[in-house]
C-alpha cells in the first residue's frame, strides 16, 4: 500500500502547469485530493484525466478564511499556489511579485497550523539564490546575499516564505518541508508572450516563423530544465520522505545554453531562421544548476529522468496542434 493511500491531500495551485501533474501522481497513488485554485493562470482542463476523482474548489487563497476552509480536516498540504511569470514581468513588477507571493505563502501555512494539519510542503524556488551562487548550487547558498536582481521581488517573497515555514516548524507541531525547484518545463506550460518562460517562448517564436528569432540576452546563459512529470514525482516523494524545514533542491546539473536550446528546438522543427541575441533584454543568472547531493540522500537516489529532447518533442507536438496567437 502506498504512503498516500487514503491520505486527504490539498494541492493549492493544483490546476496549474505543475500542480496538475502532482494531482495526477497523488490520485494514481490512492490519495483523496482536493484542488484549490483561482483559475487565474491554471486551467480546469489540465485536470481532465482525474476530474471525477478529485474535489475541485475554485477559491482565492489570498484570504485567510478561504485557506482555513480548504485546510480543514486534511492530512497534507502541498502549497504550489504562487504568482509565476517570465523574467521581463518579474523585472518590471517587483512589488507585485513580492506581495502576491508573500500572501500565497503566509495564509496557507497559517491556516494549516490553525486547522491542525499534520504536514505542510512549501514549494519555494531556485530564484532565492544569489546572482553569484556556486554552480552546481548547494542549498547552503540560499542563506547568503540576496536573490538575483531581475527576480528580486519573486525571490525575496519566496525566501521570506521559507523563513516563515521554518518558524512555523519551530513553534507548532506541524511537519514542514521546503522544496527549491529549478526551471520546470513540459506539457501544460504557458505560451503567452507576456509571462512565459524561455522554453515555451522559444518554441512559439520558432514555430510562428519569427525571423530572426529573438533570444533574450547573450545566449550564453545556461540553465537546467526539469520536466513537469519529474517535478511532480520529486515533490510527491519529498512530501513522503522529507517533511523537514531544511530546504532541498529539486533539479539536476545538466546545463544547456540558450544558444544550444534554440538550436535543439530548430533541429526538432526543421526550422533554421537566424537568431538575434537581444542584449538589451535581461538574461538573469549566468549559470544555474542544482547540486543534487541532498536530494539523492533524502529520497534514496531520485533524480529527474526525462531528457530535454523528449520534453521538447512533446511540447513542439502540442504547439503544432494548438498554435497560440499573440
Amino acid at each position: 500500500m502506498s504512503f498516500w493511500t487514503n491520505k486527504k491531500v490539498v494541492v493549492t495551485g493544483g490546476a496549474g502547469f505543475i500542480g496538475s501533474h502532482l494531482v495526477e501522481e497523488l490520485v494514481k497513488d490512492g490519495a483523496k485530493v482536493k484542488v484549490a485554485d483561482n483559475i487565474e493562470r491554471g486551467k480546469k482542463e489540465n485536470l481532465e484525466s482525474v476530474i471525477n476523482d478529485i474535489d475541485f474548489v475554485e477559491i482565492d487563497l489570498r484570504n485567510l478564511d478561504n485557506c482555513r476552509e480548504i485546510c480543514r480536516g486534511m492530512d497534507v498540504i502541498f502549497n504550489l499556489a504562487a504568482k509565476v511569470t517570465g523574467i521581463e514581468y518579474n523585472r518590471s513588477h517587483q512589488a507585485d511579485m513580492f506581495e502576491s507571493n508573500m500572501l500565497l505563502q503566509q495564509y496557507p501555512i497559517q491556516a494549516a497550523a490553525l486547522e491542525g494539519v499534520p504536514r505542510f510542503m512549501q514549494v519555494s524556488t531556485a530564484c532565492i539564490y544569489p546572482h553569484d551562487a556556486k554552480v552546481p548550487t548547494p542549498e547552503s547558498e540560499g542563506d547568503r546575499g540576496g536573490p538575483e536582481p531581475t527576480n528580486a521581488g519573486y525571490g525575496w517573497g519566496k525566501r521570506m516564505g521559507e523563513k516563515l515555514a521554518r518558524w512555523y516548524a519551530q513553534e507548532t507541531s506541524m511537519e514542514i518541508g521546503i522544496v527549491r525547484p529549478f526551471n520546470a518545463y513540459g506539457p501544460r506550460d504557458y505560451y503567452d508572450t507576456a509571462t512565459s518562460h524561455v522554453v515555451p517562448a522559444l518554441i512559439k517564436k520558432v514555430m510562428d516563423g519569427m525571423n530572426p528569432v529573438e533570444v533574450w540576452g547573450s545566449g550564453n546563459q545556461k540553465r537546467v530544465f526539469v520536466h513537469a512529470q519529474d517535478f511532480a514525482a520529486g515533490l510527491k516523494l519529498l512530501g513522503e520522505k522529507y517533511a523537514k524545514p531544511e530546504p532541498v533542491n529539486l533539479g539536476h546539473d545538466d546545463m544547456v545554453s540558450m544558444k544550444e536550446l534554440l538550436a535543439r528546438i530548430q533541429d526538432l522543427t526543421d526550422s533554421h531562421n537566424p537568431p538575434f541575441f537581444n542584449t538589451d533584454m535581461p538574461e538573469g543568472y549566468p549559470e544555474r544548476a542544482a547540486d543534487t547531493t541532498k536530494l539523492k540522500e533524502v529520497t534514496g537516489g531520485f533524480v529527474p529522468a526525462i531528457s530535454l529532447e523528449e520534453g521538447l518533442k512533446e511540447m513542439i507536438e502540442w504547439y503544432r496542434l494548438n498554435p497560440i496567437p499573440d
